[in-house]
């Protein structure tokens, strides 16, 4: 039995949850990690299957630096349980986990080893894609791994060698740490604002002078959604996420509008080919050049994976740019639309 510090830990991490089975998994990681007994873990969320709380139960035992909070919130229940678990932590840096991700043995020296500079205020690490799952929990995970998602990609790839300076949009909520004075002086997540609460506490915090590095070797496993319907709620929650950033006064980083000013162009070429030959034209030459560049990104996403049967990417290629882009007009048209319906659905697990 791992024995309690009697002072502060290192690192405070805290688990927003909702009680999903993965959420073992992930604890199992951080108990297996170097240095455990520095570590201060904080479980936010109440766990309503038994089953789950009792292999909580027993890892609290085995490890008594994991806490257990039982909490929700009829609003703003993800930044609140969040709100919570930093206020809550002893240690002057804290990161926190989706509890669906695998940490790796040194994740939490990774970390932390950024916030030895003062300048720093937030560090981020990429969310990996594990190997052995699913096919269309596989395929998900590789499409927002392509560079058909953009900037973004460099979020779920550990390809760059060195930590970096990063700008708030590659922080990654599922794998970040704070330091705690940074949390405290922007007053905690906005618990108005789901999803994407943590993308506008980063850029407050860099808008405040704190810099965000972003720790390739800080990478963890993070389980994608195990079904096609959850993949498209997620790219759309993903599209109306980002008017909601913009509307609250964000940087407008105009390549993530492309893809609703795709699908407008496809509306309206479409509208226009009912009168005028040229618009079919048209029409056809915009689906077939995105094709194109669909099929290019594909092969090289085949290319780096070595599995012919990832090219299957190729058909959630579209599926993402479409649900994003339509999600941003439908935000656009119809402010703060509820997205929490699928909420709970249960992500890919081994």
């Amino acid at each position: 039995m791992a024995a309690t510090s009697p002072t502060a830990p290192r690192l405070s991490v805290v688990i927003p949850t909702l009680g999903r089975a993965i959420l073992v998994q992930t604890l199992e990681s951080l108990a297996r990690c170097t240095g455990v007994a520095e570590l201060e873990i904080i479980v936010a969320g109440k766990i309503p299957d038994p089953g789950v709380a009792a292999a909580v139960a027993r890892l609290q035992a085995e490890h008594p630096q994991i806490q257990h909070l039982p909490i929700s919130f009829a609003k703003g229940d993800s930044s609140e349980k969040k709100n919570a678990g930093w206020r809550a932590a002893r240690a002057e840096v804290v990161a926190f986990l989706d509890d669906d991700v695998i940490v790796q043995p040194d994740w939490p020296q990774r970390i932390l080893e950024p916030f030895r500079e003062a300048r720093v205020g937030l560090v981020s690490g990429p969310s990996l894609v594990p190997e052995d799952l699913p096919r269309m929990a596989r395929l998900a995970g590789l499409t927002l791994a392509s560079k058909a998602a953009g900037y973004v990609a460099a979020r779920y790839t550990a390809g760059h060698p060195d930590n970096f300076d990063a700008k708030w949009s590659n922080l990654i909520g599922c794998n970040m740490a704070f330091r705690k004075n940074v949390l405290a002086a922007l007053g905690g997540f906005d618990v108005a604002f789901w999803p994407g609460e943590e993308m506008l506490a980063a850029f407050r915090a860099t808008q405040a002078g704190h810099v965000l590095v972003f720790v390739p070797r800080a990478a963890l496993q993070h389980f994608p959604r195990a079904t096609f319907r959850g993949f498209l709620r997620q790219m759309y929650g993903y599209g109306a996420t980002r008017i909601r950033l913009i509307r609250a006064g964000v940087e407008n980083e105009w390549t993530t509008l492309v893809p609703a000013a795709w699908v407008a162009s496809l509306l309206l070429l479409g509208l226009a080919a009912l009168v005028t030959p040229w618009a079919a034209w048209l029409l056809a030459a915009n689906i077939g050049c995105y094709l194109l560049a669909a099929f290019a990104i594909t092969l090289a996403k085949v290319r780096e994976t070595g599995r012919a049967a990832d090219a299957l990417i190729c058909l959630l290629i579209p599926c993402m740019h479409l649900a994003y882009g339509w999600a941003e007009w439908v935000e656009y048209f119809r402010p703060n639309t509820d997205l929490s319906v699928g909420k709970k659905e249960e992500t890919c697990k081994r």
